[in-house]
């Protein structure tokens, strides 16, 4: 038999066995088809929903994306409100200050001077301040505070200013008691007094209040000064000698308050 004839004989015997086969399963066709439909069904159904969330989640993925950016943004913007309203708080305690003297000691508010240095050289009690001619400010200015008085405006620059404080040796106040008549001076007495010299007829007593007279004339009247704490006799009692501490405390001081000089 020749090659030909016996690839057609087996083709032919092929072709019949796969036309049995299919007689033979064409009955069970319906029941495959029955069985797997229900287990298909849902898979075009749960491709749609897998579809559906993740095009959700991607809408959330960029909407926290602009949520994130606008909590940056807010952010930066209540920082920046909450350096404001500092500023604002340092500004309104500055004029307070101000109104305070000017209610309580004197009513001729220069300036609101912020105290950048100290000159401490030998025996010198000296504070620089940040303002000067440019600013209004001229020697023989007073220097006070809210808790009394600070000093006297010695030396003026462009941009600075230099305060001799009570506590200088060179300084000199007109003092008188807060309670009772009668006129003395102060003198600095470093590192944290004054020295103040009565006439023996004055009644000045340790805790009495000092304020500032008129004896010198360098200073508006009324200021307070210090506080006694102690009271000496000298030349043989024809003289009282007072022992006085600031109520300033100096080297706590931040800023200061300037008044017109008299």
């Amino acid at each position: 038999m020749s090659e030909v004839a016996l690839r057609r004989l087996l083709f032919l015997i092929l072709l019949a066995l796969g036309l049995g086969l299919a007689a033979l399963t064409r009955p069970l066709a319906p029941r495959v088809s029955l069985v797997l439909s229900p287990l298909t069904a849902p898979l075009p159904a749960l491709g749609h929903r897998l579809g559906q969330n993740l095009r959700a989640g991607l809408a959330i993925l960029t909407n926290r994306q602009d949520l994130y950016g606008e909590n940056q943004a807010l952010r930066a913007k209540v920082a920046s409100l909450e350096a404001e309203n500092r500023r604002l708080r340092l500004e309104v305690d500055r004029l307070s200050r101000a109104l305070e003297v000017r209610r309580a000691q004197a009513p001729g508010v220069v300036a609101v001077a912020r105290v950048v240095g100290e000159d401490l050289s030998g025996l010198y009690r000296r504070l620089v301040l940040d303002m000067g001619q440019r600013d209004g400010l001229r020697p023989g200015m007073p220097v006070t505070a809210p808790e009394g008085l600070v000093g006297l405006i010695v030396e003026v620059g462009e941009r600075q200013a230099l305060v001799r404080t009570l506590l200088d040796p060179e300084s000199q106040v007109g003092v008188r008691p807060e309670r009772s008549l009668g006129r003395g001076v102060a003198r600095g007495a470093p590192p944290g007094h004054l020295v103040a010299e009565f006439p023996p007829t004055v009644k000045v007593a340790p805790g009495d209040l000092l304020l500032t007279g008129a004896p010198l004339g360098l200073f508006p009247d009324g200021i307070p000064v210090g506080r006694v704490e102690r009271v000496e006799r000298v030349q043989g009692g024809l003289k009282q000698r007072v022992w006085v501490r600031p109520l300033v405390e100096l080297s706590l001081l931040e800023e200061v308050i300037v008044l017109k000089p008299l």
